[in-house]
């Protein structure tokens, strides 16, 4: 049974749809209209090239200058490309330079240890697959590149994890289940992760995120002392033999120190005893009392 007026308010719902959709492909055609060579544009140049009203055109840049992603001189009242587009160009740059630099040693783990290996960044309270060199194994760990996992769980996350201020661990550790029978979420183990992965530079965690699959991880830090990735070797935990298992333990940290010390990363910002020393390591140590040792 259709009520008097439902199909108009679904009709009216989708136009508004529409109209979204449209001014967001106007406003990237506005921020696309910018290229080398054409730095700066004035509003009717801006109308002309994108197609659409002056006024459209008005009330689309007003909205990009409010946001930052344009940026109107006062004099001349053309416009050029904000700070926040910068911003965005930044960070899908020093991605790229994080992977220019990071996958070699994935290969090298792959081939040395059988198993794939990964590298995450942090995206909100998510890890990111940003790449992957896989095991050439029929069975093998092997996601997508783009993948989303929550921090809170597996060995890939605990790097991130450490180096969240304390604010967000105790918001991301109080989110944590049971994705698994396996899955660490009483807090002070946790705690305890944090605290092993500052001295040792890696954690393992067995069977965490996905029954039958365990992953041993490091991080990797620049010279500010904030993490940049997660790099980390996945794979069935049958393989995870005592000598492959050692022989990761040593590597990781191993290949983290390596990459840290590329982005600027210096002993100094590490303490007595520590490999690394996150900027919540305080944190982690009040919280677990007399059960660090």
């Amino acid at each position: 049974m259709v009520w008097i007026g439902e199909e108009e308010m679904v009709e009216k719902e989708n136009e508004n749809f529409d109209n979204g959709t449209q001014s967001i492909e106007r406003a990237l055609s506005v921020l696309n209209c910018f290229t080398r060579g054409t730095e700066n544009l004035s509003l009717t140049e801006i109308s002309k090239i994108v197609g659409i009203p002056y006024s459209t055109a008005s009330r689309i840049t007003g909205i990009l200058e409010k946001e930052s992603f344009l940026f109107r001189d006062k004099r001349s009242k053309r416009f050029s490309l904000g700070r926040r587009v910068y911003s965005l160009g930044y960070c899908a740059k020093q991605n790229d330079f994080i992977l220019k630099v990071v996958y070699p040693y994935l290969m090298n783990l792959r081939d040395e240890f059988g198993e794939t290996a990964l590298v995450y960044v942090r995206e909100g309270d998510c890890r990111i697959l940003l790449e992957k060199a896989s095991a050439f194994h029929n069975f093998k760990f092997s996601p997508t590149v783009g993948s989303k996992y929550v921090i809170w769980a597996g060995a890939g996350g605990r790097g991130f994890l450490a180096f969240a201020n304390a604010e967000e661990q105790n918001r991301m550790i109080s989110d944590s289940r049971q994705l698994t029978p396996y899955t660490t979420t009483e807090r002070k183990k946790m705690m305890r992760d944090l605290y092993l992965t500052c001295k040792y530079g890696y954690c393992y965690c067995e069977n965490e995120y996905q029954e039958g699959f365990s992953s041993i991880a490091g991080p990797v830090i620049d010279n500010t002392n904030s993490i940049l990735c997660t790099i980390a070797v996945t794979g069935p935990t049958t393989r995870f033999k005592s000598d492959i298992l050692e022989g990761l333990k040593k590597r990781i940290p191993e290949y983290c120190l390596e990459i840290s010390k590329t982005f600027g990363w210096t002993e100094n910002l590490a303490g007595p005893g520590l490999m690394f020393r996150s900027p919540s390591f305080d944190n982690i140590i009040s919280e677990l009392g007399d059960n660090i040792a």
